[in-house]
């Protein structure tokens, strides 16, 4: 077994550990910021009993307790599947964060799709043209690619569309459409739950949605794709194994894929995994100037509103994902690379 017992104990206790740290370090910040949750809890009351109204919303949230048992509480409720209810909106904070979830992957997952598959091909296309104007060319895209600012790069594409085309990819759906179609979500990932409704229309409007966010988003894996295929493709020629199916007349494409490039998986899976997680940060703000619904327009729409359970839901949520996606990358090496072990 490529992953031993002891590792997963090791990682889930320092998993715990670090979403309590979240927790605590988020909840005393939270309490210190200016604003009263049991004021908006309340509906902003005034007028005579608007200091009762805001006691018993103060109740209510557990406010009146003191602060280390106020912690104590909300980590055990978060462990045991509760964070709360939104004081904003009212809605538990499980199903508000499951939804912008669910739209940030999807917007995640077909950015990786488009930045990793033609990132990796253009990298070895430029290890195969070393030191050639084209492979200087290409490194200089990567480089530009990999350190470009997502959110000008957002604002210049959707200003560009709306000039050129007249469309801006702006939102996740048009709501219109989809009323219209009958379109009902399923699992929160509109492509796929389009498809398991057999809605066409409603999965071209959705597609053309996603594709100018996730181009933008595809940006930072595209150049780390290019230099790191590149680099690692460069190497591998130059081991004895390849040299010796040179040698022996095996055909250039058989070299180049089932030699060079599969001794560069295990080190690809690891590098693009953690930067899988990295682009959450690039997603969540392209989202706000897309107008999508997700993790980075919940997060812009609740700052100032001391709605501190929707606040360290978030928290929790994107920290989790940061160890969950590391994790499996680790183990995805180690399952491929039998000199890794864990």
């Amino acid at each position: 077994m490529p992953v031993s017992l002891n590792y997963v104990v090791k990682r889930t206790v320092w998993a715990l550990l670090v979403i309590i740290g979240v927790i605590v370090f988020s909840y005393i910040f939270l309490y210190l910021a200016p604003g009263d949750p049991a004021y908006i809890w309340a509906g902003r009351p005034r007028g005579v009993n608007a200091t009762i109204a805001i006691m018993n919303a103060r109740r209510e949230l557990g406010l009146d307790k003191p602060l280390p048992v106020q912690i104590l509480l909300f980590i055990k409720n978060v462990f045991t599947g509760n964070m709360g209810v939104s004081i904003e909106y009212k809605q538990p904070v499980s199903v508000i964060i499951w939804r912008g979830l669910t739209a940030t992957l999807e917007l995640l997952i077909i950015a990786y799709l488009i930045g990793v598959s033609l990132g990796v091909l253009l990298g070895i296309y430029s290890a195969l043209k070393r030191n050639t104007r084209l492979d200087h060319g290409l490194q200089v895209l990567a480089i530009t690619l990999a350190n470009a600012p997502s959110f000008w790069l957002a604002i210049g594409l959707i200003v560009a569309l709306a000039y050129l085309t007249g469309f801006t990819g702006y939102g996740r759906v048009d709501t219109r459409l989809a009323i219209a179609t009958g379109f009902r979500p399923i699992t929160g990932f509109y492509l796929l739950d389009s498809l398991i409704e057999g809605n066409i229309p409603v999965f071209i409007d959705v597609l053309l949605r996603i594709l100018p966010p996730a181009i933008i988003v595809a940006t930072y894996p595209l150049g780390l794709g290019i230099r790191m295929a590149r680099a690692l493709i460069a190497e591998t020629l130059g081991e004895e194994y390849v040299k010796a199916a040179i040698a022996w007349g095996v055909k250039r494409r058989t070299v180049i894929w089932r030699y060079a490039f599969k001794g560069t998986i295990p080190s690809l899976t690891q590098v693009l995994g953690l930067a899988f997680a990295y682009s959450l940060v690039d997603a969540m703000i392209v989202e706000i100037v897309f107008g999508r619904e997700g993790l980075g327009s919940l997060a812009y729409h609740i700052i100032g509103k001391s709605d501190f359970p929707l606040v360290i839901g978030l928290m929790i949520t994107v920290t989790a994902f940061y160890i969950i996606v590391n994790t499996l990358a680790d183990i995805l090496q180690a399952m491929i690379d039998p000199r890794v072990r864990l």
